[in-house]
């Protein structure tokens, strides 16, 4: 015998039953489409990448009460702060090479490179993974990257590029020559140490701009997804004094951050966007290290000096122990961009992981 009402019963309970089943894999959907836009080993994938390098100063210089640089502290409970980040080496170029290819302080980046000239210098970087660096991944993979370097009025300036050349004359400190800025400093300017880069015009013209090129940038909506600023050696802490001035170190790098970080910052909240800042090494008198970025894939030694994370997804306001070093900052950019292998000592490293939420 039929039942109409056991049949409508039947049905509503077969469409509640549909409904549940399209809600179970709409969730399944959503829940597969978030896992697809993270990054590797749990670092959120960001669509930039800002980082800003600061010169020469130890993590209680920098964030201690005594600290000059008041605007960069204002900042702090805005993002996340790692206490136990270490440089790599005792010299500029060592540790910006470390940053952005994992290479471990070398005698020629080691000594900045001072007493030969820039071929020489870049030749002995293709010894580690055939010079191989996080532009060459981010090419690879599809992305756009650009060293924003301030002191230069046009793009990809550098000393003479040739085995016969004389010694870098470009070292800042308020006496590099024309065209350059008195305070621009190749060494500071991690990208022109690689031979794929330096040796190709093309290349370097299009990614190694002056660094008002970001405001541009900003403005225009094309910031691309990884960006190096380097501010000139006055702006970023190195000269105390500067030249012609009478103020120099960490009062004149946190006046340039005050000035130049928060249309940098508001444009990143905006746009899924990360900026690090962090300062190269400690004081000389530092030589502790931890972690992989050292030679041989075991600590460095150019000191504790913090880095500060800033934008959407990162624990605000929180303090991080966990050590970490240069190469740990390469790996997780290589992670936030999906980049699967890791250079040189970034692939004995681990990410940051806990500067993220969950």
């Amino acid at each position: 015998m039929r039942h109409p009402d056991l049949r409508r019963r039947l049905r509503s309970v077969i469409a509640a039953g549909g409904a549940a089943l399209a809600l179970v894999l709409g969730l399944a959907t959503s829940a597969g489409t978030a896992t697809a836009a993270a990054g590797l080993e749990g670092i959120p994938a960001y669509s930039h990448v800002v980082t800003i390098v600061l010169e020469n100063e130890s993590f209680d210089s920098t964030y201690g009460p005594g600290s000059p640089a008041t605007f960069l502290k204002s900042l702090v409970p805005q993002g996340v702060l790692a206490t136990n980040y270490y440089a790599t080496g005792h010299a500029s170029l060592d540790n910006y090479v470390a940053m952005t290819s994992g290479q471990p302080d070398q005698p020629l980046t080691g000594s900045d490179c001072e007493t030969v000239n820039l071929y020489t210098c870049v030749q002995g970087q293709q010894a580690m993974a055939n010079g191989a660096n996080v532009a060459d991944q981010l090419e690879a993979a599809g992305l756009g990257w650009r060293q924003y370097s301030d002191g230069i009025s046009t793009s990809c300036l550098h000393a003479s590029y040739s085995p016969t050349a004389g010694t870098d004359p470009y070292q800042g400190d308020g006496a590099s020559p024309p065209p350059a800025g008195p305070n621009y400093a190749d060494r500071h300017v991690p990208f022109l140490y690689y031979a794929d880069i330096v040796g190709n015009d093309a290349r370097c013209q299009a990614h190694d701009v002056p660094y008002p090129q970001l405001s541009t940038d900003i403005a225009n909506d094309t910031v691309p997804a990884y960006s190096f600023v380097t501010p000139d050696t006055c702006n970023d802490g190195h000269d105390n004094p500067c030249a012609g001035r009478s103020t120099g170190g960490l009062t004149s790098a946190d006046a340039w951050l005050s000035a130049n970080v928060p249309s940098i910052l508001s444009y990143l909240q905006a746009h899924n966007g990360l900026l690090i800042i962090t300062t190269d090494e400690s004081s000389t008198s530092d030589t502790s290290g931890c972690c992989h970025g050292g030679p041989g894939g075991g600590p460095g030694f150019g000191g504790r000096v913090g880095l500060l994370a800033l934008g959407p997804g990162v624990k605000t306001g929180q303090t991080v122990s966990t050590p970490y070093d240069h190469a740990s900052l390469l790996r997780t950019v290589e992670d936030s961009f999906g980049i699967s292998s890791h250079l040189n000592n970034a692939g004995a490293s681990v990410a940051m992981r806990d500067l993220f939420a969950p």
